[in-house]
């Protein structure tokens, strides 16, 4: 308790410490709510480029009424700055160039002022980077005025302001006075600039007018939600860098920057959906869940329509998996209560034929709809489908579904399962299993080789074709398919293509 007095309490107990608190909190939240807007204008630049300008002011206004008219020195140099970029804008340059034009000018002319008169009442290092810890009651009591008058005032235009944020092409149109509302927004930028000056500096008030506006953006998309979690940021950042400056013996601008920069990396690595490590482990669960999705479908697969057995082994032999990941994919589909693989031997529960029923029949609706639709070769359509199906929503599949007609049967004739309906068992005998003399309809070939797909679109072996095995010879099959006859069929395409076999006719006896 001692040790938190002395870091946090004791400090308060000098004057300038409170008067530097009230300071960075009212500036923290004032420069974090306009930061949005610059943010969603993309126009971060300009509150950099109006507080570069203002060196230039500060110079003038005490050249002319000493230290009195600074203030006012650096309010005009602000607006009028704001005023020549839009000037310079509209004759045709674009708004980043016209920025910096107006920034370099204007700041290299206050520097080149200063240099040439060292006016004995500005300290130039703290106009640059700041000293909250020298704020005096008449600082303090301005910045109370300016930062309320900006936040009053956003309320007040608030929606007119995010309409023009977001689309000023649209609000332009809908007779908003986007004119004015620059104006406008210009001056309260300035007036916030020059209250922040005291705290920050000018050379890192731009950092307070962008860091917790880009901070916000990745925690919320709304500009009202944004504005909140925006100021919060800024004003942690104020009093935790007022803190650091105080018991670290910093400048006070660097302190309170480093504090909202750190903020903005914390929230850039783990901000949820948006920060990179977030996404980096939802990328890593969406991989597993794919392949689970993968090994669970051909589980399923296996067993209806291969007649085998499926197994680890089998599984990952048949997706190009290592063992070790096909292992942990069953493992974690039967924690989910997918399977059972007692003794290695894997059997689907029904939770998990539900599942994999419902992925096989996303399979083949998009098989069919890149066929049928989208005109992709019979021998590629598995490829881009595998590629494709874990991108589907539920919604997306039953549309796709509507849009074809509901179809039973995929391109390559493999049966589609209905909505809640279990893959039913393959139809049909292979044609290497097939007798001599015997044969019949073509209702499904197997997909999972492209090229011997390629081969059988080649020689007419499609689904609704007819074949007849007519003799076995040592180079392959002699068959019929249609009115064609075709030797050397190799038993790689006979185990691939299923037949229904013709029904027997049985003679009336007498």
């Amino acid at each position: 308790m001692n040790t938190l007095h002395q870091l946090f309490a004791a400090p308060l107990e000098f004057g300038f410490m409170r008067h530097g608190l009230l300071v960075v909190l009212l500036i923290g939240i004032t420069a974090s709510v306009l930061s949005c807007l610059l943010v969603v204008r993309r126009q971060a630049l300009m509150g950099d480029a109006i507080s570069h300008c203002m060196l230039l002011g500060v110079a003038v206004g005490w050249l002319v009424a000493k230290d009195a008219g600074v203030l006012w020195g650096a309010l005009a140099a602000g607006i009028l700055s704001g005023m020549a970029i839009t000037f310079i804008e509209r004759a045709g340059i674009k708004l980043d160039a016209a920025m910096g034009i107006v920034l370099t000018s204007a700041f290299a002319l206050g520097l080149a002022i200063i240099s040439v008169v060292k006016p004995a009442g500005i300290d130039l290092f703290h106009v640059l980077l700041g000293n909250v810890l020298g704020v005096t009651e008449a600082d303090l009591q301005r910045t109370v005025i300016v930062c309320a008058l900006v936040l009053g005032s956003v309320a007040v235009l608030f929606r007119g302001l995010q309409f023009w944020s977001f689309d000023p092409v649209a609000a332009q149109v809908a007779g908003l006075p986007t004119g004015v509302l620059h104006y406008v927004f210009t001056g309260l930028l300035s007036a916030t600039v020059v209250v922040s000056i005291q705290a920050v500096g000018i050379l890192l008030v731009i950092a307070m007018l962008v860091t917790p506006g880009a901070t916000a953006l990745l925690l919320t998309r709304r500009l009202a939600p944004m504005m909140a979690v925006a100021a919060l940021i800024g004003a942690v950042s104020g009093v935790g860098g007022l803190y650091g400056s105080y018991h670290l013996d910093v400048a006070s601008g660097p302190a309170i920057v480093l504090v909202a920069s750190a903020i903005f990396v914390m929230t850039l690595m783990l901000a949820p959906s948006r920060g990179m490590l977030w996404q980096r482990w939802a990328h890593r669960r969406q991989h597993q869940q794919s392949l689970d999705d993968d090994v669970l479908k051909d589980a399923l697969l296996a067993e209806r329509e291969d007649g085998l057995l499926p197994d680890a082994a089998l599984l990952g032999q048949r997706l190009g998996l290592a063992g070790d990941a096909t292992r942990r994919s069953l493992a974690r589909l039967a924690r989910a209560g997918r399977l059972h693989h007692p003794g290695g031997r894997i059997s689907l529960t029904s939770e998990g034929e539900r599942r994999a029923s419902e992925l096989v029949r996303t399979q083949r609706l998009l098989e069919t709809y890149l066929h049928d639709v989208e005109d992709v070769p019979l021998e590629n359509i598995r490829a881009q489908a595998d590629r494709r199906e874990h991108t589907l929503s539920a919604d997306a599949v039953e549309a796709m579904a509507q849009l074809l007609g509901e179809p039973r049967h995929d391109p390559h004739g493999h049966p589609i399962p209905q909505r809640e309906e279990v893959l039913r068992r393959i139809a049909g005998q292979s044609l290497e299993a097939t007798a001599t003399g015997q044969g019949g309809r073509v209702s499904m070939i197997s997909d999972d080789r492209a090229d011997l797909v390629g081969e059988m679109v080649r020689l007419g072996i499609l689904p609704d074709a007819t074949i007849t095995v007519l003799a076995r010879e040592a180079g392959g099959l002699r068959v019929r398919i249609d009115k064609a006859e075709l030797t050397g069929l190799s038993a790689e395409i006979a185990q691939r293509v299923f037949v229904m076999p013709r029904p027997r006719i049985v003679g009336k006896t007498t």
